[in-house]
């Protein structure tokens, strides 16, 4: 049986990726993994395919196994931040913002998070994070600084994107960028934002489902 990774995207913890993971149980070995296990190891274990977004999208492409045969990204880019040749990110400040915030006042910061990430949508049942402060504060480092762009054009496998034409957290932009530049691709575009997992679940498996099998 094909082996599958599930690796969750910053401040969600495996409750978030658990229904995806019994969705593909029937079909693969699936193993789930947080984004902050994969930043503090510095390593993804062997498998056949991973299935991951945000910033597990940029663990994954940074660290992409030689195993891996197929790679779906849900709301996911290359490099966070924007730069002035890269237009398609977040701005730095707000990191640096949300890092000194998230000292004082964690329960906001999240919340707020928590509206962007299921914007169009109201959002109204935050009830806090299991992950420990100084490991949030470590990923919104390593997204402040994280940056692939040079390796996307390496990447051979086949890769299947998701994103969400009003996404607050990654712009649209950045799911285009990935689609020109990477090798084996295909995009897919919902009228929705960065919590797609949780808006399209269905949908999306369904995809998910015809991407990697046969």
């Amino acid at each position: 049986m094909k082996t599958v990774i599930v690796i969750s995207g910053w401040a969600h913890g495996l409750d978030a990726i658990r229904p995806i993971g019994n969705a593909l149980r029937d079909q693969f070995e699936v193993e789930l993994m947080t984004g902050t296990q994969v930043l503090k190891n510095r390593k993804i274990p062997d498998t056949d395919v991973i299935v991951t977004g945000s910033m597990g999208g940029l663990l994954a492409m940074e660290l992409l196994p030689e195993t891996c045969k197929k790679l779906v990204l849900i709301s996911s880019t290359a490099k966070f931040c924007a730069a002035e040749d890269y237009p398609c990110g977040t701005h730095e400040k707000i990191l640096k913002r949300m890092i000194v915030q998230l000292k004082r006042k964690p329960e906001a910061v999240l919340s707020e998070f928590f509206r962007n990430v299921h914007h169009p949508y109201e959002f109204h049942t935050f009830e806090g994070v299991n992950e420990p402060l100084e490991d949030l504060v470590a990923g919104l480092e390593y997204l402040q600084k994280s940056d692939v762009r040079e390796k996307v054009p390496t990447l051979g496998i086949p890769v299947q994107l998701f994103h969400g034409s009003q996404d607050r957290i990654i712009p649209p932009g950045a799911a285009q960028w990935l689609a020109d530049h990477l090798p084996n691709s295909d995009l897919t575009v919902y009228e929705d934002g960065h919590g797609l997992a949780a808006h399209h679940f269905q949908d999306m498996m369904t995809g998910i489902r015809e991407f990697l099998l046969p």
